[in-house]
């Protein structure tokens, strides 16, 4: 038979180690949880751009102390962590659409610098045109006229010629790259 006192003590000595162990899933949890979001505030840190003394481009969480022109990428915040259980492929996953996402800033960045100096060179090559067939106008070996808006004819003589063909020629070597020829 069982003594009354002895099975009242098992008993509470077995719900005081239940009691410890739902707690300490409880806390275990709890503290997950907390490192979980920890991490996630963590990789919703910033993305780096930096040149190093080479010229060459980097990424990162942070650049070296060195770095010239280190700058903050400016990327939109972290999606929430994913609940899958597996956290390190969560993050692995948002460091990875993170540093996509800059390096496709970066490639839209350099294709609208190509396009705005290809645009530049094409004004550049108009305007040396131009500037060019000025220049065989005031080469011309017969009598070279200036038209007015009102469409008289002003004639130039020798020196008018020279002084207008000396201030052309800078524009000229800067549209075109040379001197005329």
């Amino acid at each position: 038979m069982h003594h009354p006192v002895a099975s009242t003590m098992w008993l509470s000595k077995y719900d005081i180690r239940m009691n410890s162990v739902i707690g300490d899933r409880h806390i275990r949890t709890l503290a997950l949880i907390l490192v979980m979001i920890a991490s996630a505030h963590a990789m919703a840190g910033d993305i780096y751009r930096w040149t190093d003394a080479n010229g060459q481009v980097h990424y990162g969480p942070r650049p070296p102390d060195d770095a010239r022109d280190a700058r903050d990428m400016l990327l939109p915040e972290a999606a929430a962590p994913a609940r899958d259980g597996d956290q390190q492929d969560a993050q692995r996953r948002e460091r990875q659409r993170r540093l996509l996402e800059t390096y496709a800033y970066e490639r839209e960045r350099k294709k609208a610098a190509a396009a705005e100096s290809a645009q530049r060179e094409q004004q550049r090559a108009q305007r040396c045109h131009a500037i060019q067939a000025r220049w065989r106008r005031l080469a011309f070996a017969g009598p070279v006229y200036i038209k007015r808006a009102d469409g008289t004819r002003d004639f130039l003589s020798d020196e008018q010629r020279a002084a207008e063909q000396a201030s052309l020629r800078p524009a000229y070597i800067e549209a075109c790259g040379e001197g005329p020829g």
